[in-house]
């Protein structure tokens, strides 16, 4: 009986961490070719990733964050910096147009 409460203990212990999801996200890493900041309040960054123009993020005007990401965006314009952007979808291409972003920072 005892080994039988083990083995299920250990069972059930395996199906936790099986079902427990895993952290799924995209970074690039890239700098500013370009951004447009629009009267209608949302953001478009057009990013250089390894030297070429390609890829963009778009920050909506809903997003709380627009004007903290703006400022970082703005300095890592100034200081000639890699930024990090972080997508919330996993597996995302850099060198799309995505609108997904979740956090931004300069390494």
């Amino acid at each position: 009986m005892k080994k039988y409460f083990k083995t299920l203990a250990i069972a059930l212990g395996l199906a936790t961490v099986a079902v427990t999801p895993a952290a799924a996200y995209t970074e690039c890493t890239a700098k500013i070719a370009s951004a447009f900041y629009s009267q209608e309040g949302y953001v478009w960054i057009n990013l250089a990733i390894n030297g070429a123009t390609g890829g963009a993020i778009v920050v909506d005007k809903a997003d709380l964050n627009r004007e903290a990401y703006l400022s970082i965006l703005l300095t890592a314009r100034a200081q000639d910096k890699s930024v990090i952007f972080r997508l919330a979808k996993d597996n995302g291409a850099c060198t799309a147009t995505n609108y997904d972003l979740t956090g931004i920072w300069i390494p």
